[in-house]
């Protein structure tokens, strides 16, 4: 979905690189753009912990990580219900394509992290670590919207910009 609504607020001009580690999903993103008549995502399976040197570099990337999904307990009640969420691997995983994103953005470049969880061992805390390790990198905006105070689900972002 995210993809999809850049690409219509891009109003179907540029080009987005949208990858899924699911063949199955990218299969869903090809049609659902068709169906939309957008022509300029191009789906690759690819995992986002893995540097992919033929993607090539881009000006924005958006890190729509796997997480705990707390954040919309309300609309997917069943989440809490799952014992074998191991959130030391989900920080893991996220910090990975954290790191691996940051790889593929050019200078003045914008990366936006986003989870749709509220643990801030997920959000703030990696957002945290990152800039410790990447001097090249400053936090321009991050928030965490919740639902009694901005009608949405609960969900973090954080739009980092790296250095010219």
């Amino acid at each position: 979905g995210k993809s999809f609504t850049m690409a219509q607020l891009m109003q179907n001009n540029g080009e987005i690189i949208s990858c899924d580690i699911f063949e199955q999903r990218v299969d869903l993103i090809r049609s659902g753009a068709e169906r939309l008549g957008i022509d300029i995502i191009r789906p690759v399976k690819a995992d986002a912990c893995e540097y992919n040197e033929a993607l090539g570099s881009f000006d924005c990337v958006l890190c729509d990580v796997p997480c705990s999904g707390l954040g919309v307990l309300r609309r997917k009640p069943d989440i809490k219900y799952n014992k074998s969420n191991d959130f030391t691997v989900l920080e893991k995983t996220q910090r990975a394509i954290l790191e691996n994103a940051a790889k593929y953005l050019r200078h003045g470049g914008k990366l936006l992290y986003s989870t749709c969880t509220l643990r801030k061992n997920e959000n703030e805390k990696n957002i945290e670590d990152f800039l410790a390790k990447h001097s090249d990198f400053y936090l321009y905006y991050e928030h965490t919207f919740m639902t009694h105070k901005d009608g949405t689900d609960g969900f973090f972002c954080a739009l980092l910009i790296k250095n010219k």
